[in-house]
């Protein structure tokens, strides 16, 4: 778990909120062999905004060791669950031109958009993200800048 205050450049609107904007908090969740990675966001009252999934290459080894590092690849395709569990793709402009540009496989996009189907249907039934994430509350400060 990695927790981290978001600085952007814009605030993030998605389903008429802001979604994302600085000093907003994210709590990233990474699992080995899993094909996403989660962040719980949370605004600046330390409400939950919802949660930011990026489509990634399974990580063989975490983390176990601050001596030691994790290669996480990005696939380019993110989704946003909002907190009542309605989702939009992000970032598919940035998919597209990765494909075009052979950055990643045609055999690794499959993958990556089976994956991201998997996870809307996931999130629309309910069962994603995982109860353990959905319940999890920060250990920093939400106000610290």
């Amino acid at each position: 778990m990695i927790e981290q205050h978001v600085r952007v450049r814009n605030p993030r609107r998605e389903f008429g909120r802001v979604i994302v904007a600085n000093g907003y908090l994210a709590v990233w969740f990474i699992f080995r062999g899993k094909w996403y990675d989660v962040g719980k966001f949370y605004d600046r009252k330390g409400k939950p905004t919802g949660y930011y999934c990026d489509i990634i290459r399974p990580v063989a080894r975490l983390l176990s060791a601050t001596s030691k590092t994790s290669i996480v690849t990005d696939l380019f395709l993110d989704l946003w669950i909002s907190r009542e569990g309605r989702c939009v793709v992000l970032d598919g402009d940035e998919f597209d031109s990765a494909l075009a540009k052979h950055t990643i496989s045609q055999t690794l996009a499959s993958k990556a958009q089976l994956e991201l189907r998997a996870l809307i249907r996931s999130a629309r039934a309910g069962s994603f993200p995982p109860k353990s994430i959905r319940r999890f509350q920060p250990t920093i400060s939400i106000s610290e800048p």
